[in-house]
């Protein structure tokens, strides 16, 4: 079947995923539009100082920014439950490993010895810049493992003190525990064997979420529901709040499912249609956290799905997302403080786009793509046995952050 034909299909038809997603599909520009979001997003309150855009519109539901992380775990779950089924625990570990620690190391250098020193001249604070107790030694060290221990650098942009130099960071250990739960599922064989134990889990953080709601802040609420939920200290990851890691963990567990049952999961536009109404209605009048989530994720994979083909292109070869996400927030740090905002809004994110995409493509292939080289170690690509009983693999292309 053309590709014409596939996207007619399952635009104004019913295909499953499976057969809807195809070899080439739109997960690549999804994860660049949404990192490119989380830039327009955090645009207003370190630029122009103004509210989160969506904030007021949806009630204090979600924002841009939320949105568009919720919309990258979403992502994640499908892309990375795949590599899970596909690959032994040892390789898995081992890909998300080098996939993230040397595009974050060298960020973390690069914020501490390029970024950080040009604030501290614009801020007139060069004297006790490297002596500091937190100062750039200090800031690469506290952060390495992921868990964002040390958030600011030698009392520098104090105006900003609590997101510190790079306040997107935050999400990565969240996106670990996810990748860990993954790796442990796969482990005990229950992603090939016993996958029904996925979308259980799924149904009990939905419940989790409904008990919340009714205890709490009931249907208008925000995404991470308490901040009076626990909160974990967990070795590398640091601090880890239960009042996002439910939410989150529902989102990436959605499209986990989306994977692991890809066969049987219809593709419709009527859905995806359904979908999009339910997403809007629910961030203009209430329950976005329990009816906006899971339309988001259903409407994600639809639109992975039919993505038309130049589109499909976008990062096949040369992943974006990550560095975008990674580098926009200290570089807008940097623009605020030169006050390029006083231009207006559009000059402040145009140039913020810019120099995040222009930093993501030298991270890509200065650091990232060579780093992924390392994949093919002598690793077992299964687990020993995994094969039998285990789905055979789909033929669908994949960024290359998910290999």
């Amino acid at each position: 079947m053309s590709r014409i034909s596939r996207l007619r299909s399952t635009a104004f038809g019913s295909r499953p995923l499976s057969e809807a997603l195809g070899r080439k599909n739109g997960f690549g520009l999804l994860r660049l539009l949404l990192a490119l979001s989380v830039i327009f997003a955090h645009a207003m309150p370190l630029g122009v100082r103004r509210g989160s855009i969506g904030a007021i519109w949806s009630r204090g539901q979600v924002e841009l920014g939320g949105l568009a992380v919720a919309g990258f775990f979403v992502l994640s779950g499908f892309l990375i439950t795949g590599s899970g089924v596909r690959l032994s625990t040892a390789r898995f570990v081992w890909n998300r490993a080098i996939r993230i620690l040397p595009g974050l190391w060298v960020c973390l250098l690069v914020t501490a010895f390029v970024i950080a020193p040009l604030v501290a001249r614009r801020e007139h604070l060069l004297d006790g810049f490297w002596s500091h107790p937190q100062g750039p030694w200090q800031y690469v060290l506290a952060n390495w493992s992921i868990g964002t221990a040390q958030p600011g650098i030698s009392g520098l942009l104090t105006h900003n003190a609590d997101q510190g130099f790079n306040g997107s960071l935050w999400s990565l250990a969240y996106e670990v525990v996810c990748y860990l739960a993954v790796a442990s599922l796969a482990a005990l064989g229950i992603l090939r064997r016993a996958r029904w134990a996925v979308p259980a889990l799924v149904v009990a953080l939905y419940c989790y979420m409904v008990y919340q709601a009714i205890d709490g802040p009931g249907l208008r609420g925000p995404i991470y529901i308490h901040t009076s939920l626990p909160e974990w200290r967990l070795p590398f990851l640091g601090s880890i709040g239960m009042e996002k890691l439910v939410p989150l963990g529902l989102l990436f567990g959605l499209g986990a499912v989306a994977e692991l049952y890809k066969k049987k999961l219809p593709m419709n536009g009527g859905a995806a249609l359904l979908s999009f109404a339910l997403l809007v209605g629910s961030a203009r009048y209430g329950g976005f956290y329990l009816i906006g989530l899971p339309a988001l994720a259903y409407l994600l994979i639809w639109l992975a799905c039919c993505m038309p083909g130049p589109l499909t292109r976008v990062g096949a070869k040369a992943d974006l997302s990550y560095g975008v996400y990674i580098y926009a927030f200290p570089i807008q740090q940097g623009l605020a403080l030169w006050q390029v905002q006083k231009h207006g809004y559009a000059v402040y994110t145009g140039a913020s786009v810019v120099l995040a995409v222009a930093a993501a493509a030298l991270s890509w292939y200065l650091v990232e793509k060579p780093a992924l080289k390392l994949k093919n170690i002598g690793l077992p690509r299964k687990d020993g046995g995994g094969a039998v009983g285990s789905p055979r693999p789909s033929r669908v292309a994949v960024p290359a952050s998910s290999v």
